[in-house]
């Protein structure tokens, strides 16, 4: 009798049973012939495999949990203690600069304040999509934009409205998209989606035809490769899929959007406070090192919907 690969994710050498399970299926092909690469504890100690569908090359995690697991993950100390895999008071105003600092960086880099005064004057809708506490929603409101949020947590959902900002607690596949946006944008989110295919359906309902798409996402290179199981990415179960800047080009391609423009960034080497001087002065040769060799082990991009 086959097992299920549920049942198979706590054995020493599941490969053999992975490439016959049937109780999975590759997320962005459908295929359900694996190559193993290894094992990765989540959080609270269960084992999960990191597999190469050998179809389309898409590295995932398996078992996927059910999207009520998932959501799971996001409602307690997710956003409130750092571990590896959350932040350390993501309210706070450190955090929030830090992150606008990351997403103002990206939008200068993939040419956005180029295109951002026609995609308002079309109606400057946007959406955020995974949007945590709404930063990126209050950056594009100051900007004079029609700005929204969709999260999945409820505190940060929560948090977001209380500061006066358009934000529903919802999942974002569960349901129709029922307006159309200038700009899309999923900062660092994408990776935690179960059902890629889904999403990138109802993000090509959410584009409007000339607008605009832009993510950010971990990014499967030498960086992910040299590092394995200890990466700084490779967070289960909450990070799902693990792209390469070409495989996610031609699956956006299948849905109706065009890569204007691409970049990679980060070099491993995480802001930390109190960092000693050599490990400052390392971080400040290799990120800009890793970004201008396309090495990074993040990537952002910049779709246009057709």
């Amino acid at each position: 009798m086959k097992k299920s690969l549920r049942s198979i994710a706590i054995e020493a050498s599941p490969e053999a049973s992975i490439r016959n399970a049937t109780s999975e299926q590759c997320g962005v092909c459908y295929g359900q012939d694996f190559r193993h690469c290894f094992q990765k504890k989540s959080e609270n100690g269960t084992i999960f495999n990191i597999v190469i569908c050998r179809s389309c090359q898409t590295m995932q995690t398996l078992p996927r949990p059910t999207a009520e697991q998932l959501a799971q993950c996001y409602q307690g100390s997710y956003f409130e203690q750092r571990t590896d895999r959350g932040y350390s008071d993501y309210r706070s105003e450190a955090v929030r600069m830090q992150i606008e600092r990351v997403f103002a960086m990206n939008l200068k880099d993939l040419g956005f304040f180029e295109v951002e005064s026609s995609l308002l004057r079309a109606g400057g809708r946007s959406l955020d999509v995974g949007c945590a506490a709404g930063y990126f929603v209050d950056f594009m409101q100051r900007r004079g934009w029609s700005a929204s949020g969709v999260e999945i947590s409820a505190p940060m959902a929560a948090h977001a409205r209380s500061q006066g900002l358009d934000v529903v607690q919802a999942d974002f596949l569960a349901g129709e998209v029922a307006a159309s946006y200038d700009l899309v944008t999923l900062w660092a989110s994408l990776e935690h989606f179960a059902d890629p295919r889904l999403l990138l359906r109802r993000l090509a309902d959410a584009v409007r035809p000339g607008g605009s798409l832009i993510l950010s996402t971990c990014r499967r290179g030498l960086l992910s490769w040299l590092t394995g199981p200890s990466w700084r990415y490779m967070n289960v179960p909450e990070h799902l899929f693990f792209f390469s800047r070409r495989g996610l080009v031609q699956l956006f391609g299948e849905y109706g959007f065009t890569a204007i423009k691409q970049i990679t960034y980060g070099s491993g080497l995480t802001t930390r406070p109190g960092a000693s001087w050599p490990y400052r002065a390392a971080k400040r040769l290799a990120d800009p090192l890793v970004k201008m060799t396309g090495q990074g082990d993040m990537m952002a991009l910049h779709f246009r919907k057709r």
